[in-house]
């Protein structure tokens, strides 16, 4: 005899490490992270972005379809950002509240379909607000820039260090804006 299948379900409990200059990665599934909400799975789940580890391969990780409203020409910011009218999004519920030290993104694979630029915003809000007012497409309101826009490139982990957020508040959600679509592998939340 044997298990073919075993499946649990629910929601991971974090343990805290046993060092306090041990990095922890707030969104990750590991820590009890969940995406809430998202625009678009047309390839790949965004829950896929908060496994552990680096993706196996593009559908490892959260990959959107082409966006219909791009403009025939694309301009760039002096920055080299495209200037773009929409976006797409996912949100997540922090598996534990903290203060973000540095956040990675991870095109890993994404060779031709990596989004020219992400936008990362935290909210400090209990679950109810989240359910009821997060997703609410009106909600920007509620949402501050964590990391402001910064520029991507394919198949690569970006690291952006506490020099380069915009916020340093305690936070419970994340929300990922990409732009203006496309894939990204991994992203991390990191605290000390």
């Amino acid at each position: 005899g044997g298990v073919a299948r075993l499946r649990a379900y629910g929601v991971a409990v974090p343990s805290l490490p046993d060092s306090e200059y041990t990095l922890l990665d707030l969104v990750s599934a590991n820590m009890g992270g969940v995406c809430i909400g998202y625009s678009d799975a047309h390839y790949g789940h965004p829950r896929n972005m908060i496994k552990s580890g680096r993706g196996k391969d593009m559908g490892d990780g959260w990959e959107t379809a082409r966006r219909l409203d791009r403009p025939p020409i694309l301009l760039a910011d002096k920055e080299g950002i495209l200037k773009v009218p929409g976006s797409e999004w996912a949100a997540f519920k922090l598996g534990l509240p903290g203060f973000v030290r540095a956040v990675e993104v991870d095109t890993n694979h994404f060779k031709g379909n990596y989004p020219d630029s992400v936008i990362i915003e935290a909210a400090n809000v209990d679950d109810e607000t989240a359910k009821n007012i997060l997703l609410d497409p009106n909600s920007a309101d509620k949402w501050k820039v964590l990391l402001p826009a910064s520029k991507l490139s394919a198949h690569k982990q970006h690291y952006f260090p506490m020099e380069k957020l915009a916020c340093t508040d305690r936070i419970t959600h994340i929300r990922v804006r990409m732009f203006p679509d496309g894939g990204i592998s991994r992203i991390g939340i990191l605290e000390r």
